[in-house]
Formats: C-alpha cells, sequence, structure tokens
C-alpha cells in the first residue's frame, strides 16, 4: 500500500522485515531512557547543575537509542507472533543487557 502523500516517501513501509515497529519502540525507549536518567541526583563538582543534567539527558536519550535497536531487532526475530510474556521478557533482557553494557563502559572510561 503505498501512500499518496508526499511527505511519508522518508517513512519505512509499516509491517514488514526486521524494521517493523520500530518508530513505536523507539518513541518509548526514548521516554524511558530520559526519563530514568534524568531523575539521577547530580554530584556536587566544579561543572554547573544545569550542564551535569544536560549530560544525563544525553546518556539517557543515548541509552534509550540502543535499547530500541536491541529490542527492535530482538522483538522482529525471536517474537513474530507478539506473545506478551515474550515480549515483557525482550524488554527486560534489552534493559540488563544495554545497563551492563552502559556500565561496563562508564566503569572503564572512569
Amino acid at each position: 500500500m503505498h501512500s499518496t502523500n508526499p511527505h511519508d516517501a522518508h517513512w519505512p513501509p509499516v509491517g514488514s522485515g526486521m524494521w517493523t515497529r520500530w518508530w513505536g519502540y523507539l518513541a518509548r525507549w526514548l521516554i524511558f531512557g530520559l526519563a530514568i536518567h534524568i531523575f539521577l541526583p547530580v554530584e556536587d563538582g566544579p561543572q554547573p547543575w544545569w550542564q551535569l543534567k544536560l549530560l544525563q539527558a544525553a546518556v539517557g536519550l543515548l541509552f534509550g537509542l540502543v535499547c530500541a535497536l536491541v529490542f527492535t531487532l530482538a522483538e522482529n526475530r525471536f517474537n513474530t507472533p507478539r506473545v506478551q510474556w515474550k515480549s515483557w521478557a525482550i524488554v527486560v533482557a534489552t534493559w540488563l543487557l544495554v545497563k551492563v553494557v552502559f556500565v561496563s563502559t562508564f566503569a572503564i572510561i572512569g
């Protein structure tokens, strides 16, 4: 089904391939990542408070983006019938995997 609206030309088709439902997953994960990271406490330091909050927001959005990528690929590969318990298991596994990678990366960086 092709759209006659020229503004829809840059959007991928919905309902096919590994990127099915990508935009919806992306929006949810970005909101989740932003909400979780923006409410973290800020340590006192030489930087102003707002710069640290901005950094937390950027890390939260990056976290949400990576989660959306991992979740979309896992959901469209392992749960094509959209079984609810499998979706939730993939959500938890995605969050855990990406969180471990982020925490490990920040621990190595310092």
